[in-house]
């Protein structure tokens, strides 16, 4: 077996790169492949499952990039099994989980010093009274509204479920229109507002539907903040969207939620690799012990 080049292993990994950017994209952007495995999930079921809509396809792609990083761990096990010098193979093992780690806690890095700079949700609120407002672009960040009416007639449910050994829960959130006192609704809509209700399965409960408060409409307010697939469910049922628009959510870290996520996810796996890049420096010292 002829050991695949250096070319051939960075070509690998920049390929699993690109596959992670392009499913996260068509993930957070309910766009592509992704929207179109959803939609027929969708039409199928009356629902689909987000996490492996976005992996198959993704692992799919991934496999002749894993078939090169498998020749590549073949070809180190049989030198090493022929009595060849471990510590180059070490050294490149080594040097591969490092370039990894590090790129990965600089996109960690990048995204949490990227969502400091979005409205904090700690702030106090300011009041954004959309009779008033007009087509004029309102402020970010911790708002209530004033003079709004919520269009509780469009109010779209979307429902997920988790599944754990310790419990099951439904999950449920309702997203609601919100226009001015007195506007019309047939214009395409600015501001929506969000509810979210968990129950737990085993219990014989279900999700609350009434959890929408029309009286305390106060959150985060940010720009173009409804998930892309619940834009496509409101056009689905007619209710335009208009661009940018602006969700009231009540999630407790507002429009940095995403980028949080991806700093935990980042920092968390560029660990790992520094903790095996670690292994393998004592492993290389052990082998240098050896041969001394």
């Amino acid at each position: 077996m002829t050991r695949p080049s250096a070319l051939r292993f960075w070509l690998a990994i920049g390929w699993l790169a690109l596959v992670a950017g392009w499913a996260w994209w068509e993930y957070s952007h309910f766009s592509g492949l992704y929207r179109w495995l959803a939609e027929w999930q969708i039409a199928k079921w009356g629902g689909y499952e987000q996490v492996w809509t976005a992996l198959v396809p993704a692992f799919i792609l991934a496999i002749p990039a894993f078939r090169v990083l498998r020749e590549r761990e073949l070809l180190n096990q049989a030198s090493l099994i022929a009595g060849d010098d471990p510590v180059p193979i070490l050294h490149r093992v080594r040097s591969g989980v490092l370039i990894c780690g590090v790129i990965l806690a600089l996109v960690a890095g990048g995204s949490y010093l990227y969502s400091q700079t979005l409205p904090d949700p700690s702030d106090p609120p300011a009041t954004v009274d959309l009779a008033a407002l007009g087509g004029a672009a309102p402020p970010t960040g911790s708002a209530i509204f004033a003079r709004a009416v919520p269009d509780t007639d469009r109010a779209l449910q979307m429902d997920e479920a988790f599944r754990s050994r310790s419990a099951d829960i439904d999950h449920q959130t309702i997203y609601v229109p919100v226009v001015a006192e007195g506007a019309a609704k047939d214009a395409p809509v600015r501001f929506f507002i969000d509810r979210a209700s968990y129950a737990f399965a085993d219990s014989g409960e279900a999700p609350r539907t009434n959890i929408f408060l029309a009286d305390h409409m106060q959150g985060v307010l940010v720009e173009n903040g409804l998930p892309a697939d619940v834009v496509a469910a409101f056009e689905k049922q007619g209710v335009a969207t208009a661009s940018p628009h602006y969700l009231m959510t009540t999630n407790s870290v507002g429009g940095r939620q995403t980028y949080y996520i991806v700093t935990a996810l980042g920092g968390f796996i560029a660990v790992i690799l520094f903790l095996l890049a670690a292994i393998q420096s004592a492993s290389i010292a052990r082998a240098r012990r050896r041969t001394a």
